[in-house]
């Protein structure tokens, strides 16, 4: 019996480290690479609520995604949206236009 426990707490070991493996491999591929991310002043589109927006990037100090104005939109204010302003993953939005240098 005790082999048998043994056994199967092998076999649970093997398959969480599996499990883990396979997550941390998701992980890296979602990474967005630096040249890819998106700096201060580039637009942005991305989906929120079924929505295709549009905005200008007012901070990209925070590692994982961009802080970003929505008033450049013509119709911002028929849209009804509740805030001027949204934080969007790097992995959520695709740059329309880098900003002018």
């Amino acid at each position: 019996m005790a082999d048998e426990n043994m056994s199967k707490d092998l076999v649970n070991a093997a398959f969480e480290k599996k499990n883990a493996e396979e997550e941390q491999q998701q992980q890296e591929e979602e990474k967005v690479k630096e040249e890819d991310k998106a700096t201060e002043g580039d637009i942005i589109t991305f989906q929120r609520d079924g929505q295709q927006l549009e905005a200008v990037v007012t901070s990209s100090k925070l590692e994982n995604s961009v802080v970003c104005d929505m008033t450049i939109m013509d119709d911002f204010h028929e849209r009804n949206l509740d805030f001027e302003k949204t934080v969007v993953a790097h992995t959520k939005y695709s740059i329309k236009k880098r900003r002018d240098v």
